[in-house]
Parts: structure tokens; sequence; C-alpha cells
């Protein structure tokens, strides 16, 4: 009989024993994780890729709002090759848009007539500008009657298309909904030229939608970004936590170990946070040969899923290796059952992150201090 996801993650054990060790702990513990929260705060993509342009086929458009609290406006311009151009305000706070997208070609536009709002009634987005070739494109999204809608939760999936991923980008979109072709208007022009834009092939809502869909609601994460260089002592408070660089450390204790049994930050809106079974441990005071294989949770706030996968830790003399590898992808948690069915169709939006890996290997030096070099790939 094959066994599920969540059978075999119960049969991971959920503490270390202490036999791990091979010397005691100092008080410190070294943390080989990061979290990185990227600025946008909303977006559109708007898909055409069954009338396209001789160049692109879809467009996404991005809000982003800087330290200071004023807006900024992108357009990701998807290519028929599979690269893209990124048209941008000068300003623009990026997060990881180079290192998700492929082949990327940068150009500064002013899109002083942008728009994005979003609220109970309606959407009205828009925006315009002269590609690198010195056409104008035109792009308006408007959508009535949006007060019986149903929004719902989806782990975007654009980490699908990263060739050379520098993280894992765990990219939450609240109050995500597609554009009801009953009263929704969308406008594609490009270069004089209109395209129309694709639809769903199944309702949503009960309501026939255009395959335009959006985020009124974004809270994007970037995991474990690539590294390279030493790591820093950390030490706990006296309710068992450690605060640095606005990521909350939940220690757990093993026989004077300080163990990572759980990592998160959050921005003004939104949380995210890492849940490790058994906990991280105490990598520098590892016995030689320790192995441990362990499994985490990784979930946002209010959400309708988590992301799950194993981790392994190996120790041979002076180095200590580290795989994260999220074999458990995306489960999503929707009672709705056309969400189920479109999460059982439209695949990609639970099994993506399968085809990461993360690995590290960290040196203890002489002194015993540890250098991690570490990245991600795809499978």
């Amino acid at each position: 009989m094959k066994k599920s996801a969540n059978n075999r993650r119960e049969k991971r054990p959920t503490v270390n024993t202490n036999d791990i060790y091979s010397v005691p702990s100092n008080g410190t513990i070294y943390s080989p994780f990061s979290f990185k929260i990227d600025p946008m705060e909303q977006l559109i993509l708007v898909n055409f890729e069954k009338d396209p342009d001789e160049f692109y086929n879809i467009f996404e458009f991005q809000q982003a709002c800087d330290k200071i609290g004023k807006n900024y406006f992108l357009v990701i311009a998807y290519r028929n090759d599979g690269a893209s151009d990124v048209y941008y305000q000068a300003g623009f706070p990026f997060g990881s848009q180079e290192s998700v997208l492929n082949s990327a070609s940068f150009f500064v536009r002013p899109l002083e007539k942008a728009k994005f709002e979003v609220d109970s009634d309606s959407l009205d987005a828009s925006f315009v500008f002269e590609d690198k070739i010195g056409r104008e494109i035109k792009v308006r999204v408007n959508e009535r009657n949006r007060q019986n809608k149903e929004p719902f939760f989806l782990l975007a999936p654009i980490g699908a298309i990263s060739k050379k991923p520098v993280s894992l980008p765990v990219y939450s979109l609240y109050e995500f909904s597609f554009a009801k072709q009953k009263y929704t208007d969308i406008e594609i022009v490009i270069g004089k030229v209109k395209h129309k834009p694709d639809t769903f092939p199944m309702p949503i809502e009960r309501s026939r939608n255009y395959f335009t869909r959006y985020s009124a609601d974004t809270f994007n994460v970037d995991w474990n970004s690539n590294f390279n260089g030493p790591l820093s002592p950390l030490t706990p408070d006296n309710n068992s936590k450690i605060e640095d660089n606005a990521i909350t450390y939940e220690i757990e204790e093993n026989g004077g170990h300080c163990e990572i049994k759980r990592m998160s930050t959050k921005n003004k809106k939104h949380m995210i946070a890492i849940d490790f079974h058994p906990a991280i441990p105490d990598i520098v005071s590892l016995r030689q040969e320790a192995d441990i294989n362990g499994t985490f949770s990784i979930s946002t706030d209010h959400t309708a899923g988590s992301l799950h996968g194993n981790y392994k830790i190996r120790r041979v003399d002076n180095d200590i290796d580290f795989e994260i590898h999220p074999t458990g992808g995306w489960e999503p948690n929707e009672s709705r059952l056309v969400l189920k069915i479109v999460f059982f169709v439209v695949k990609i939006f639970k099994e993506w992150p399968k085809s990461y890996v993360w690995n590290a290997k960290i040196r203890l030096d002489e002194s015993g201090e540890p250098v991690m070099q570490s990245g991600w790939k795809r499978l």
C-alpha cells in the first residue's frame, strides 16, 4: 500500500538525542539560515499566449513600496523565447526579480501614467510605456462588481521558471483571484496592434474567467539566499529566543546545547515561519559521523496550505554537509471543491518546490568557527 507524505513525515524523529554531540556547548548557536522580504505589495498577470506579439506573450505588473512609503511600478514583459524584459521606474526597490527571471534585461521607463487600485468594489490597473524597440505598449484591466468575489490564497509558482535560483522564493499571494469575463474589460495594445487576453479553461465561482489574475496583497520572502562566508554566533535570551537581522529563532535545549526548532520573520502585515523536526542541532558540537535526518514545514499567516520537505545533516572530519529538499511541495488545504480541482489540474502550483535543493558545506576552521558556502539548484 502506498504511504502518504503525511505518514512519512510522522515517522521522522521529533527530538535529537544527546549522543549526537561530542563536546559541550559554550551557550551559543550558529544559524545557516536567512530571510529576505521583497517590498512588492500587489501584482497582476495578463496572459495573451494564444494571441502573442512577435516578442511578448505575458505582462506582469507590480507595485512596490520603499522604506519611506513611496510607491513604484514595474512591468515584466515575458518573451516568446523564454527570456524577459523588465521596464521599471527609477528608484524601484528591487527584491529578487533578477534572480528568478531568465536572461532578464532591464530598462528604466517613467511609467508616470501607471495605476494599480483595487478595493472591495473594483480593480483598476493600467500602464503605458515605450518598449526597447520604440513601440508604445498600453495595457488596461478594469473589473467591476467585485463585492461577491471569493479571493483565495496561492503560493506563487514563480520558482518554476528560474533555471539558476539563488534562494527558495516563498511568495504568498493573498486576496488572489481571476478576472471575471462578465465584469472585466481588458485592453492590450502593442504598437497599435490589439491582442486578445487568454481565458481560463474552467469556471471558478460559477463564472467564466480570463486567465488574467491578480493579488491585492503579496508577501514575498526569499529563504536561504546563496551565501559564502563565516557564520556569526548567536546567544539565546532568557526566553529561549534569539532576535537577529529581523529573524526570530525559537530555541530548544538538549543537554546544554541550543537547537533551532523554529525561525520566523514578519513585515507590518504578514508573518512566515519554518518549523524543524527534530530541531536543527548545534552544528559546531556534532560528533564525528553524526547523521541527522529531519523534516521542515513552511507556513505563512492565515493561509490554506504549507510547504514541506526533508533535511539532512552529516559531519565528516571538519566538514558539515547540510541538504534541504522541499520533497513534499506545497500542500494546499483548500475547502472549496473548485479550487481543489484547479490545483489538481494545474499541478505546477503544488509541484514546483520539489525541484529545488539547497546544499551547504560548513567547514570548521582551526578555532572551531564555521565558514559556510551554500546555494540552491534545480533538479
